[in-house]
């Protein structure tokens, strides 16, 4: 089915223009504009990448039901066709959702408060989000899949130091599984978007890239510690002593665990990162590596923030 037509299955009628959107990684995504002005997301799912894309759906769907009232976030509203908030054309799975409106610039404290607040109403609500990506968020599997790839002598010292941290055992909560600043939409309340990763693992995932990518032009203290106190604040003491002491290690995994990606995709012919050459994996893992050093220099400063944050 053309793509045009979709939005029409999703109860969309009346004239509406399609402009694709370029910056994902991983999906198609297009904006849709109404007759009346009214704009809605249109997105496909990369069957490449999520095998199961009906899963994703159902995690989506349980997360929506669990959020119903919540007065600290808002996620997207899914619109359905045929009782189900997904259509299926051909092999791919396609969903729509009104387009969410941002009231300002992005405001760090508000994004730790919303993925801290995820996190506590999610994981409070006795949803079991079902696995939609093999490995996903597994620093050990993802090592494996470099190793395999990268010759004799070129994997970076950093990454090693590593895997000791990922063996590390916490508790697991629900969590976002991609929670970068880019998937905040600051309004009262904030929303969040791209809910496509929904997993069960320890809050410290969410934590690390949440700092990973507050902090890609250099690290902020300023920055980490709105970020954090939000985070904090978003949790009302959810997380145990040991949970609050692992959050530094997790900006150290999620930074490391994003660069061996980039450089698995350098090294092999099929990438995950579908928008992006070798060359810029390359450039991309290497900016990684670089900031994880930043991340280890500043441990002392970033503890000393978490601890007061959390009250630690």
């Amino acid at each position: 089915m053309l793509t045009e037509k979709l939005p029409e299955l999703f109860g969309l009628s009346g004239n509406f223009s399609l402009t694709e959107l370029g910056s994902g990684h991983i999906n198609r995504t297009f904006l849709v504009t109404a007759a009346d002005g009214c704009r809605y997301i249109l997105q496909s799912l990369n069957s490449d990448i999520f095998r199961s894309p009906e899963k994703v759906m159902e995690n989506i769907s349980a997360a929506e039901a669990a959020l119903a009232g919540c007065q600290d976030i808002k996620i997207p509203h899914y619109l359905r066709s045929g009782g189900r908030n997904y259509i299926r054309s051909g092999d791919d799975i396609w969903r729509m959702y009104a387009y969410c409106e941002s009231s300002g610039k992005a405001d760090l404290c508000s994004a730790g408060y919303a993925y801290g607040s995820f996190i506590r109403v999610l994981s409070s609500s006795g949803i079991a989000p079902e696995p939609v990506i093999d490995g996903y968020h597994d620093f050990a599997a993802y090592m494996k899949k470099l190793s395999d790839v990268c010759p004799q002598g070129k994997l970076p010292p950093q990454i090693s130091e590593l895997a000791e941290l990922s063996a590390e055992e916490l508790p697991t909560r629900v969590i976002h599984g991609d929670a970068k600043l880019d998937n905040i939409i600051i309004s009262s309340p904030c929303t969040v978007i791209d809910l496509d990763t929904i997993m069960t693992a320890p809050a410290a995932i969410d934590y690390g890239d949440l700092i990973r990518s507050v902090c890609t032009g250099g690290i902020s203290l300023a920055a980490v510690r709105d970020v954090t106190e939000g985070f904090a604040d978003g949790l009302a003491g959810m997380l145990s002593a040991a949970e609050v002491s692992s959050l530094y290690s997790g900006i150290l995994l999620v930074t490391g665990e994003l660069a061996v990606r980039y450089l698995t995709d350098y090294y092999s012919s099929e990438r995950y990162f579908r928008n992006k050459t070798r060359e810029q994996c390359l450039s991309r893992s290497s900016g990684l590596l670089r900031q994880l050093e930043e991340f280890k220099a500043a441990e002392t400063d970033i503890r000393s923030i978490i601890s007061t944050a959390f009250k630690a």
